[in-house]
């Protein structure tokens, strides 16, 4: 090889090592909320929106009885990714379990651009009473729609449009009590998440009754790698070839 275009071709690789971003394997924030922006809003309206604390997202809570104070909160702390909330407010029904289809439900919408992986973990208090039994949580990739007075609720909330939702869970077990527990949820094996500019989820049908809380409400995900080495090796070589042919021509 002529010894400018070798030259020109490890300096052609360097700077691609160079420039090229580190493959991260760590988890990280892709939305969080501990509800603690100090919220203050009428009880029992039919919907209550929160804004993500850190992150892009937003928690439409609706229907039953929404607390528009928040219940009292839970400190959280994770070194993976880092994330620190004290003990604050958190997202509260007095009453979970309604007439009719009033019965407590939020939506999270968020962004997963860019990331693969996802989780989502939360803490959850229930009552005296056992708080619910069971869940179930569902995802769509596309926009919610504003619904007005549907069934037994007064007033406009958010609603999944005619293309519907995809069950993950149904009718989830889930042992609930007067205190704050930890509750984990491993999606990585959905990649239908993965790299979506829309994402969103429900939970809905709580089996149970009176007050429920929900706190530290974190979603993750790893960045998706950027092209390989193997790629820029290509790249380069492609460089190569091109020099070799003008100096074929060129002889």
């Amino acid at each position: 090889m002529n010894t400018r275009i070798y030259s020109a071709a490890i300096a052609a690789l360097i700077a691609c090592m160079t420039i090229a971003p580190t493959t991260a394997s760590a988890a990280e924030v892709i939305a969080f909320w501990d509800f603690n922006d100090g919220f203050d809003v009428d009880d029992n309206i039919p919907q209550i929106v929160h804004a993500a604390t850190l992150g892009n997202g937003t928690i439409y809570q609706q229907r039953a009885d929404t607390d528009g104070n928040g219940g009292g909160g839970f400190a959280f702390s994770s070194t993976d990714p880092l994330v620190n909330a004290v003990e604050g407010k958190s997202m509260t029904w007095d009453d979970i379990s309604k007439s009719g289809d009033n019965d407590a439900e939020f939506f999270i919408t968020t962004s997963t651009f860019g990331f693969k992986d996802i989780m989502i973990r939360f803490d959850v208090e229930g009552n005296d009473e056992g708080g619910f039994a069971e869940y179930d949580f569902v995802y769509a990739l596309n926009p919610l729609i504003d619904v007005t007075n549907p069934g037994d609720v007064v007033g406009t909330i958010k609603d999944f449009d005619s293309n519907g939702n995809i069950d993950i869970f149904n009718n989830q077990p889930i042992a609930t009590n007067a205190l704050f527990e930890p509750i984990s949820i491993d999606l990585s094996g959905i990649t239908d998440l993965n790299n979506q500019s829309l994402l969103v989820f429900r939970f809905d049908d709580f089996d149970g009754n009176d007050s429920v809380s929900f706190d530290n409400i974190l979603i993750t995900g790893t960045v998706i790698p950027e092209p390989t080495s193997t790629a820029m090796l290509l790249a380069v070589a492609g460089v190569v070839g091109m020099r070799r042919k003008r100096n074929s021509f060129r002889s």
